[in-house]
């Protein structure tokens, strides 16, 4: 069977040598490439543009520092993806550890950051409900709605990109099937569960 070859290869191989007169615009290259991709995810995990736009920031800058140790073993595409969602759930982590700091509260994979019930009330359009129930899943299972729903990976991609087995996968994809249908369920009782598919994250922020 031949392998895919990477698009990126040629770039990535330029970026390996930051000392070379191809350095700047290589880099420009990709980070223009993916940089639409990255803040997507990104925002999916983390929430608000802000965040989104600081984890792109280190997201780049971690390859930056990281690109002469990329092997070339898996798709450029898939290892600067698995850097996004390791960033994005950390920049998350950070941030809800210094909400849960100044509240004195703890919650377990249902984080409750949506906004409050009369801003819920002005929202009509059923994928801003969506996206607001999104923002109630944990970062993994953020992080993997994402991936699959708007990078459209296949479980094979997934298991590459996050460092998972298949089986892992299915099951944390299955999970945040449920969790989000759950939440779905809960706060948005009018809406058919059925049409809370995630489709509707194709629009980002």
């Amino acid at each position: 069977m031949e392998l895919l070859r990477d698009p990126d290869a040629e770039l990535v191989a330029v970026c390996r040598h930051p000392e070379s007169d191809g350095f700047e615009g290589a880099f420009e290259q990709l980070f223009v490439r993916y940089r639409e991709r990255v803040y997507a995810i990104a925002y999916r995990v983390v929430g608000n543009a802000v965040d989104a736009l600081d984890v792109v920031q280190e997201s780049f800058a971690l390859v930056l520092r990281k690109l002469h140790g990329f092997r070339g073993g898996s798709m450029f595409s898939t290892w600067l993806f698995r850097i996004v969602v390791n960033c994005s759930i950390d920049h998350r982590r950070k941030r809800e550890a210094a909400r849960i700091g100044t509240q004195g509260e703890c919650s377990i994979d249902l984080v409750d950051d949506a906004p409050n019930p009369r801003d819920r009330a002005e929202t009509k359009e059923l994928g801003d409900q969506v996206q607001e129930a999104i923002a109630l899943l944990s970062p993994k299972l953020r992080a993997i709605l994402a991936l699959r729903y708007l990078e459209d990976m296949s479980y094979e991609e997934l298991a590459a990109t996050l460092g998972l087995s298949l089986g892992t996968v299915k099951s944390r994809l299955a999970r945040a099937h449920l969790a989000l249908e759950t939440v779905v369920r809960n706060r948005y009782p009018h809406l058919d569960t059925g049409s809370a598919a995630p489709d509707s994250m194709g629009d980002v922020g």
